[in-house]
C-alpha cells in the first residue's frame, strides 16, 4: 500500500479510538493454537494466526519466466533490422554479466523520466531518449509510476548495459545493449498460486483485528467494500463480530510475492451472516454474489465516508453548534480527518459543485430521477469534476473538510427521494440484482464448495472463541 494511504488509515485508526470507549473493554491478550487433522480431501491444518492452506487446490512449482522478443531489434537512431525469431530462454535474451557488472535498483520518483533516471545516476541519456521517442516497442518506458523500481546493470568502465523495469509482480521488461543496438524482450512469470485463509473476531476495530489476524491493508479495505452495503463499519460494529477471508496468494519460487483476489468471505455483525462469493465472467471482470446468486452490490452504499464516525444524526430538533439555534438537522454528519476521501455513495451525475452558503464546498449528485445526494463542508473537490460528470459508485469525489458552517471537520450527508430529505441510514434500499441466468448453474457449483468451507472456517473460529 502507499506510504500516503498508509498515513490516512493511521489517521483514522485514531478517530475510531472514540469507538473502542462505547463499544469496546479493553481487550485483553489471548492466543490459542487449533491444530485439526481430517483426510486429505479436507482441510489439512490451522497455521498460526488461523492462516491455512487448503489441500484440495493444487500447488504447481513456479515456472521458469518465459521470455519473448518485443518487436524488432532497435538502434539508438531508430532503424531496425529485420524481425528476429523470437527467443527460446531468458539466457539467449540477455547479456550473461561478467564478475565487473553491478546491478542498481532505482525508486522512481514522482515525475521522472527514465532520462532524468540515467543523469542522475551519472549516464548519458540521449541515446535513450532516441531509443524511446522513434520505436513504440520501448513505449512502456514512458509510463514510468511513482513507487515502482528499475534495476540497472552496469559494467566497469563502460555505458549501462542492462535496464530492467517490473511493470507488476508477474511482468518485467528488459532492455539489453548490444554494442551499437539494444533488444527489448519482456519477461512473464507463471505464479505459484496459493489458497489460504484468514479468521478473525472483533476485539476494538477491523482494521486493527483484521490486521492481527493476519490481512494485509489492501485485503482488509476489499473486505469493507464487499460487505460496505450490508454493515455499515462505523456505527455497527461490535464487540465479538467475527470474519472469515479466504483469498489467493502469489508465490515465485517460494517467497510470496502479492496477495491474489478474495474468493470468498463471511461478516457475522451483532448475529447476523453476511457472506459472499466471486464469480468472474468471460471477460474477467469479478462480481461478488450470496450464497444463492444475489449480487452483494446495492444501488447505495450504507455510508460515503469509510471507517468514520457519526457525529450527529437525522433529526427534526437539533442545537447548531455555530447558530445557537434549534433546527431540523436533514442529514447525517461523519467526523473524520481533514482530506478524508468522500464517495459517491451510488453512480449518477453531477447536478452542482460549488460554494453554498452553509454547506461550505458541497456536491449534488443526481442517481435517477427520484434519488440524489448532498456532500457538504468539503476541503476540496477531485479536479476533474465538473456539473454533468459522470461519477460511479464508490468513486472519490471529493475530501472531507470544515467549510462553510461547520464547528470542524466532517461530512454533511443528505440523501433526497424526490426531493424530500429522507434519514440515509434508516431508508429501505432496493434489492439487489441476481447473477445471470446463463451463469447461475456454474455459479451455484462454485457457492456450494466454498460454502461448505465458510461453514468449516467458521466452525473453527466459534469454538477458539468459546475457548
Amino acid at each position: 500500500m502507499p506510504k500516503g494511504r498508509r498515513r490516512h488509515i493511521t489517521a483514522l485508526s485514531r478517530h475510531l479510538g472514540s469507538l473502542r470507549s462505547r463499544h469496546f473493554p479493553r481487550r485483553g491478550v489471548w492466543l490459542l493454537g487449533l491444530v485439526i487433522f481430517l483426510t486429505s480431501v479436507t482441510i489439512a491444518a490451522i497455521l498460526p494466526r488461523n492462516i491455512d492452506t487448503l489441500p484440495t487446490t493444487t500447488l504447481v512449482p513456479s515456472a521458469p519466466p518465459q521470455t519473448v522478443q518485443v518487436g524488432d531489434t532497435i538502434f539508438p537512431g531508430g532503424a531496425n533490422t529485420e524481425s528476429q525469431a523470437s527467443l527460446a530462454s531468458a539466457e539467449k535474451s540477455t547479456a550473461k554479466p561478467s564478475d565487473r557488472d553491478a546491478w542498481v535498483e532505482i525508486t522512481i520518483r514522482k515525475g521522472d523520466t527514465l532520462s532524468d533516471i540515467l543523469e542522475r545516476e551519472g549516464h548519458d541519456s540521449n541515446e535513450i531518449a532516441r531509443v524511446i521517442q522513434s520505436n513504440p516497442e520501448a513505449r512502456v518506458f514512458r509510463q514510468l509510476r511513482p513507487g515502482q523500481t528499475l534495476r540497472l546493470r552496469v559494467e566497469s568502465g563502460q555505458p549501462w548495459q542492462e535496464l530492467v523495469y517490473a511493470t507488476d509482480p508477474g511482468e518485467a521488461f528488459h532492455l539489453v545493449r548490444h554494442q551499437d543496438r539494444f533488444e527489448l524482450t519482456k519477461e512473464i512469470r507463471s505464479f505459484e498460486s496459493r489458497i489460504v485463509h484468514v479468521t478473525g473476531t472483533i476485539e476494538s476495530s477491523l482494521f486493527e483485528d483484521g490486521q492481527e489476524a493476519g490481512l494485509s491493508d489492501s485485503l482488509i479495505m476489499k473486505l469493507a467494500e464487499i460487505f460496505g452495503w450490508d454493515i455499515d463499519f462505523a456505527l455497527d460494529l461490535r464487540r465479538g463480530d467475527s470474519f472469515a477471508v479466504i483469498h489467493e496468494e502469489k508465490y515465485w519460487q517460494g517467497q510470496k510475492i502479492s496477495d491474489g483476489p478474495i474468493l470468498a468471505a463471511e461478516f457475522i455483525n451483532q448475529g447476523h451472516v453476511f457472506r459472499a462469493i466471486a464469480y468472474r465472467d468471460a471477460n474477467g471482470y469479478t462480481t461478488y454474489y450470496t450464497p444463492h446468486g444475489m449480487s452483494v452490490r446495492r444501488p447505495f452504499l450504507r455510508t460515503p465516508v469509510e471507517f468514520s464516525r457519526i457525529t450527529s444524526r437525522f433529526t427534526s430538533g437539533r442545537f447548531h453548534p455555530i447558530l445557537k439555534k434549534w433546527r431540523a438537522h436533514k442529514g447525517v454528519d461523519y467526523g473524520a480527518p481533514t482530506g478524508t476521501p468522500v464517495r459517491a455513495t451510488a453512480a449518477g451525475r453531477v447536478l452542482s459543485i460549488g460554494w453554498n452558503g452553509g454547506y461550505g464546498k458541497r456536491i449534488v449528485i443526481r442517481h435517477n430521477a427520484a434519488y440524489s445526494t448532498v456532500y457538504a463542508h468539503l476541503s476540496r473537490y477531485l479536479s476533474n469534476l465538473h456539473v454533468g460528470s459522470f461519477v460511479d459508485q464508490s468513486q472519490t469525489i471529493g475530501y472531507v473538510g470544515a467549510t462553510g458552517l461547520a464547528s470542524g471537520p466532517h461530512l454533511h450527508y443528505e440523501f433526497q427521494v424526490n426531493g424530500a430529505h429522507r434519514n440515509p441510514l434508516t431508508f429501505r434500499f432496493p434489492g439487489s440484482n441476481p447473477i445471470a441466468r446463463e451463469h447461475r448453474d456454474d455459479f451455484m457449483r462454485m457457492a456450494n464448495t466454498w460454502t461448505g468451507r465458510l461453514d468449516f472456517i467458521s466452525h473453527g473460529t466459534q469454538i477458539a472463541a468459546v475457548r
